[in-house]
């Protein structure tokens, strides 16, 4: 009779035991049919979200180093011209980037410089002393002669703001000085101080000194209510008790045969945009000059397009197909890269205005835009030839300004959020003014705009018929450096897509963690499952070799 075992299974006879089935690998296995497509495309997800992350990150980096050399190229005050003089202990002679400037030779002669008016009270043993319970007033103008010098001085105020403290019993002198500047503004906007208070030390003694802004017409008027010791006064009522250490005064010079004066040392309506400071008196005259010199515009130029086209070029990098793998640029069609970059090369041919004789371009400059979106600027001479037809093509590149042909109607302020770039026509009738066409609102002096394209713009108008242009002219550089502050602001469209990337990732960690829970509910199922399987199997087997003994003993 033929063999039970010859007829058994192949598989039982090769592997013996149990089922013989490798049944780790097969529940490897399983799983993996089960999972690796949900495990597959959830790491690649994270690869993608965090590759997107690294590249706006780096990005946003890129895109703030290159603000910063903005920041450094706007500075550059040598808008074509270079000043000098052939003394610089007399004065120096610069351009402030304020207005187009022009070329002077002309000859200095310095009389006389301005001084501010500067006064001391009475001399006390310490810092920590008191003064006294007193009301101190202190009002800034023109004295018609030194009170020191008998009755008869009158005192014609300016339009800066009185200055009011009081003291009590305890006050000390060092707080006496700490009320008077902190009740002390800049209130013709200067940028100083009307009047500065100090303490000096003389060697003995310690000593309060006030000192107002230079000029013959801001000297101080003090009062002092103090019945029986008015001892910082300097008024008509009470009399000189401060001290004078020096007389408000004028700066006196002569240029080209003119004599003339200024309240200031620091001279810059002398000529449009330059600056003169005067330093010291001279005995003989001295040269002053403006030269046109575009060296200084040529290097910022260059090294704005130099910096722009790395940029651009790293922006375009991320978009480019990878020509060694065949695969997509990591940014290729993402949005967010495509408006940033678009941004950049619109400003490149928006309209620059706010500047005489504009709208300007950066075409211009000699700068061109290249099919690629780089730029190039081959073409330095016609830097030359736009700036000696009109030197505020150059400004229009590097500096904001609001700024007024008529020394009787001044720019107080404008809103950067709601005054539109643009000259605006100014004409004044019978004490009501428009601007741009649009009406006014007057209070004093002050007249301001609530509408249309000079909504914000308020104005200091000092004659009731007269008429000027207002130029409020935004710079390229600062017009591309708003549209860079889009994207890289604290809450910019940059940080809003590395905030949304990140939240991703988060979710995904969640439906990573969801997978590994149900891998492992997969494994402890199918393991259940085939240790039962091989139960019955092993079961099998022991029948199977109870038969084929019972054969054995049988033949």
């Amino acid at each position: 009779m033929t063999s039970v075992a010859n007829n058994k299974p192949e598989i039982l006879t090769k592997l013996g035991v149990g089922s013989g089935i490798d049944t780790t690998a097969l529940i490897d296995a399983l799983v993996k049919a089960e999972t690796d497509g949900t495990k597959e495309q959830l790491e690649n997800k994270e690869a993608d979200y965090k590759a997107q992350i690294s590249a706006f990150s780096q990005i946003k980096s890129n895109l703030k180093v290159f603000n910063d050399n903005l920041e450094l190229i706007q500075k550059n005050n040598s808008l074509g011209y270079q000043g000098s003089t052939s003394d610089k202990t007399v004065a120096t002679f610069s351009a402030n980037g304020n207005s187009a400037a022009q070329s002077v030779n002309s000859s200095l002669t310095v009389t006389s410089l301005a001084k501010a008016h500067t006064l001391t009270g009475p001399s006390l043993s310490s810092a920590s002393t008191t003064v006294g319970a007193r009301t101190i007033n202190i009002a800034f103008g023109t004295w018609s002669a030194d009170p020191t010098q008998g009755g008869g001085q009158s005192h014609t105020a300016n339009s800066l703001d009185a200055v009011s403290v009081t003291a009590s019993s305890s006050t000390t002198l060092a707080q006496l000085r700490d009320m008077i500047n902190s009740a002390a503004s800049d209130s013709d906007n200067d940028g100083q101080q009307d009047v500065t208070a100090v303490i000096l030390y003389d060697g003995s003694n310690y000593m309060l000194s006030l000192k107002s802004q230079f000029g013959a017409a801001n000297e101080m008027k003090i009062t002092d209510n103090h019945a029986s010791s008015p001892v910082y006064a300097y008024d008509t009522t009470d009399g000189a008790q401060l001290t004078q250490r020096v007389a408000g005064t004028n700066s006196s010079f002569t240029v080209d045969g003119v004599s003339m004066t200024r309240s200031s040392n620091n001279i810059d309506d002398l000529y449009s945009g330059m600056t003169l400071d005067l330093l010291s008196t001279s005995d003989s005259a001295i040269t002053i000059k403006s030269e046109v010199d575009l060296e200084a515009a040529r290097t910022s130029i260059t090294d704005f397009v130099t910096t722009f086209n790395d940029v651009m070029k790293s922006l375009q990098s991320y978009r480019e197909d990878d020509p060694n793998n065949e695969e997509s640029g990591l940014l290729a069609g993402d949005s967010l890269l495509r408006s940033l970059m678009s941004e950049m090369r619109e400003s490149n041919s928006s309209a620059i205005a706010g500047y005489e004789g504009g709208p300007y371009y950066l075409s211009n400059l000699g700068v061109k835009t290249l099919r690629d979106g780089t730029l190039s600027f081959a073409d330095p001479s016609m830097l030359e030839r736009s700036f000696k037809n009109n030197a505020e093509s150059l400004r229009s590149f590097f500096k904001d300004q609001i700024v007024s042909d008529n020394a009787n109607i001044i720019p107080l302020r404008y809103s950067i959020a709601d005054t539109t770039p643009g000259s605006y026509a100014v004409s004044v009738s019978s004490g009501s003014a428009t601007v741009g066409g649009v009406s006014t609102s007057k209070s004093g002096t002050t007249y301001t705009v609530a509408s249309g394209d000079p909504n914000g713009m308020a104005l200091t108008i000092n004659s009731a018929n007269t008429s000027g242009t207002i130029h409020y002219g935004r710079s390229f550089i600062t017009q591309l450096q708003e549209k860079l502050d889009t994207f890289l602001k604290f809450n910019g469209l940059i940080e809003s897509k590395l905030a949304g990337s990140r939240q991703r990732l988060s979710e995904l960690a969640t439906k990573q963690d969801n997978l590994n829970d149900r891998i492992a509910s997969l494994y402890s199922r199918y393991e259940t499952q085939y240790s039962a399987m091989e139960s019955a199997i092993a079961g099998l087997n022991e029948t199977s070799n109870l038969l084929e003994n019972a054969f054995k003993r049988n033949e």
